[in-house]
């Protein structure tokens, strides 16, 4: 019985140090991952303020997006496939409304609302859009036209004076009415000064 009782407490000396040995490494691993992406760049939909250009794209990193959406809650985050809205939209409780785009001919968009932060996964749907200040969703489908360009969109910020983004050739999204905007990018990407 004595032999028992030892190799007993052994096996659960052994165990113990087994288990905290696995959950220092599970905490190394995790503590390394929640590290890399930390300082991961994401991009979202600043508000501006200004009516002529509602919202620029910046990039802040995946620690600062808490923070940057909590200091101010008129922001997108992620910035939609199709790009920042060109009109002001109303935030409602955190909440938006968008255009989601059906396979529908006759009612080619479902009128719906999500958080802004995140965007429920509609940031990534081409095609889904923002309703017009004056219409509300699409009435008609919208033409896709695959033609794409990469321009250098002019920030406010002295840090990162220009956003390289790709945007549709068809109206440019309305950045040819931007005059700081670089049409299109530089081959060699965009100027870390403006001139």
């Amino acid at each position: 019985m004595k032999k028992f009782s030892k190799m007993t407490v052994r096996l659960i000396v052994v165990t113990q140090i087994f288990a905290l040995s696995l959950l220092a490494a599970c905490a190394t691993v995790g503590s390394a991952m929640g590290n890399a992406t930390d300082g991961a760049s994401l991009t979202v939909c600043h508000a501006t303020g200004n009516a002529a250009n509602p919202y620029e794209e910046i990039s802040v990193t995946s620690a600062e997006l808490s923070t940057h959406l909590a200091q101010d809650p008129t922001d997108i985050s992620p910035v939609p496939v199709n790009g920042c809205p060109t009109t002001a939209v109303v935030i409602n409780n955190g909440r938006i409304t968008i255009c989601h785009a059906t396979s529908s001919q006759t009612a080619p968009y479902d009128e719906i609302t999500v958080s802004v932060n995140g965007l429920e996964g509609h940031g990534t749907h081409e095609g889904d859009t923002f309703p017009t200040s004056t219409g509300g969703c699409p009435t008609t489908p919208a033409v896709t036209n695959t033609d794409k360009i990469t321009i250098c969109h002019a920030t406010s910020s002295k840090k990162n004076p220009y956003t390289e983004i790709t945007i549709s050739v068809n109206g440019l999204n309305g950045h040819d009415k931007h005059k700081d905007d670089i049409i299109p990018a530089p081959a060699g990407g965009c100027p870390t000064t403006k001139p």
